[in-house]
């Protein structure tokens, strides 16, 4: 199976020479269609798609900021160009996902089309965005967060595009994980706390129809032994890869936090490990909790804390690390 490791193996492996356009080595010969990486005169590193002899594509080139999508109709190769040395991890990934799309799909009008839709798709996680630094307490909301995904995704039933869609939290509208017939609020707190706090009336209100559990995850800061957000998103890339799913979901989750593959290094310093997480039934009645429904009209933007040690009547599950 094609991984990172054999991607970097392949770029040591490649040298230009200097008389031809391109340089280049079959990404994997399990594939149907001609995947290749590739050196091109600048040395700048490509993705080549070499298209069937008789193809004819009407392509103009494309420049981003970082990436740029170009068809050579002599070669009949559709090649995608990375512009900035910088971005070479984020490039391999956008490799292995546009091999883990195509594949398998023998009709070249169709893995032409899932190639060129990579490009755009992914082409903005190429650009030199600058955002604010996250605090601690952002970065631990995310651990959580995704150490709750990871899980999901290890226990998927569905597919699991579909479980990194249900994941809403980076864009800040409703519940974090979000699913057809239940959604989840997942809290983050040091193992040593006894409150959490809720941001809004809406955090905890449940939609009609559906079920709400509020998922706690404690923890320990430990920057020795604990697990960096960057341990985490390797460990699900690699889940959603052996899946055959697509971490652009990820990626764009990720990207709405100012987080890229390439950035999650300056994050290191915030390690976390967990230690215990539980899940309460918010659905139940006798849930304390305020919500649009039992506040005075005159009162809104609300934020409370919840005494974790007195919710315990509403304790769904509980699995210690």
């Amino acid at each position: 199976m094609v991984n990172n490791k054999i991607i970097e193996s392949i770029w040591d492996t490649i040298q230009y020479s200097g008389n031809s356009q391109f340089v280049y080595k079959r990404l994997s010969f399990e594939g149907k269609p001609s995947l290749n990486l590739g050196l091109n005169f600048t040395l700048q590193r490509c993705l080549i798609l070499e298209l069937p002899k008789k193809t004819t594509l009407n392509l103009p080139n494309s420049i981003k900021q970082n990436l740029s999508l170009e068809y050579y109709e002599g070669s009949k190769c559709l090649c995608i160009v990375l512009l900035d040395t910088m971005f070479y991890d984020l490039f391999d990934d956008l490799i292995l996902s546009i091999f883990n799309r195509i594949s398998e799909i023998s009709d070249s009008d169709e893995y032409t089309r899932e190639f060129i839709n990579s490009f755009y798709k992914w082409s903005s996680f190429f650009e030199n965005k600058k955002s604010e630094k996250l605090t601690i307490d952002q970065i631990k909301g995310l651990f959580g967060e995704l150490f709750f995904l990871k899980n999901q995704l290890s226990n998927a039933v569905s597919t699991v595009d579909d479980v990194l869609k249900s994941w809403k939290g980076p864009y800040d509208e409703g519940h974090d994980f979000v699913l057809d017939f239940k959604d989840y609020e997942i809290k983050t707190v040091e193992s040593s706390k006894n409150n959490i706090r809720i941001s809004s009336e809406f955090q905890l209100d449940s939609e009609k129809g559906k079920e709400l559990e509020l998922i706690v995850i404690s923890v320990a800061t430990d920057i020795i032994n604990g697990i960096s957000i960057k341990n985490l998103i390797d460990e699900i890339k690699v889940i959603v890869l052996k899946n055959f799913g697509d971490n652009s979901i990820l990626l764009n989750a990720l990207f709405q936090k100012g987080l890229t593959f390439s950035n999650l290094d300056f994050y290191d310093i915030y390690k976390f490990l967990p230690i215990k997480e539980a899940s309460y039934n918010c659905n139940n009645e006798k849930f304390p909790k305020l919500n649009k429904s039992n506040l005075p009209i005159e009162i809104n933007t609300v934020k409370y804390n919840i005494r974790l040690n007195l919710i315990q009547d509403f304790l769904i599950n509980e699995t210690k690390y």
